[in-house]
């Protein structure tokens, strides 16, 4: 649960939660649920920190530590997508950088409850299909998370499906609030 908690920070982990999590599933696969958990748990502790450190610090902090570009690219995906930027952050793999969507959704002031639930169920997402699977497949499951980049079109394509889904229920959503707005 430390490292979750650090994982979810500014300081790089580098996917050792990954690596942790699945590696605890392959010994006791039995309880790969539990392992999810508590990732998930102590990643929403580490993304509600820097979530509450973005209320306090201001945009020029954040600009001097990752360069305007990207925080204009992080902050226009937060602004336009607020909880489907932070639920795709949250299962987007290593070296995604989740912790800056965290800190500048606080910055944004992106609704607590919008926030906490992108973090939990990208998160739990995530987790609990690294440790159903490590849990299922052992030890070669384990090969591909030491060797990410033998398997990153893999990797890449789960995450574009995935971030595809939710872009489309998203929209789906505004549609119908623009409708059921303009028959009011």
């Amino acid at each position: 649960m430390p490292l979750a908690v650090l994982d979810s920070s500014i300081i790089p982990t580098f996917g050792s939660l990954d690596v942790l999590t699945a590696w605890l599933a392959v010994g006791d696969p039995g309880l790969w649920w539990y392992y999810a958990l508590m990732s998930a748990a102590g990643s929403l502790i580490g993304a509600v920190i820097m979530y509450r450190m973005g209320r306090q610090v201001e945009s020029m902090w954040i600009e001097k530590k990752i360069g305007a570009n990207k925080l204009i690219k992080i902050r226009g995906s937060v602004e336009r997508h607020g909880f489907g930027a932070i639920f795709v952050s949250t299962i987007a793999p290593p070296p995604f950088p989740t912790s800056w969507f965290f800190v500048v959704a606080g910055a944004l002031s992106v609704p607590r409850k919008s926030f906490v639930a992108g973090t939990i169920s990208g998160r739990l997402l995530r987790y609990g299909l690294i440790t159903l699977v490590a849990g299922r497949f052992g030890r070669r499951f384990l090969r591909y998370l030491r060797h990410p980049f033998r398997y990153a079109l893999i990797s890449i394509l789960v995450v574009a499906f995935l971030s595809l889904a939710v872009y489309l229920i998203q929209r789906q959503r505004e549609t119908a609030d623009s409708r059921a707005a303009k028959q009011a």
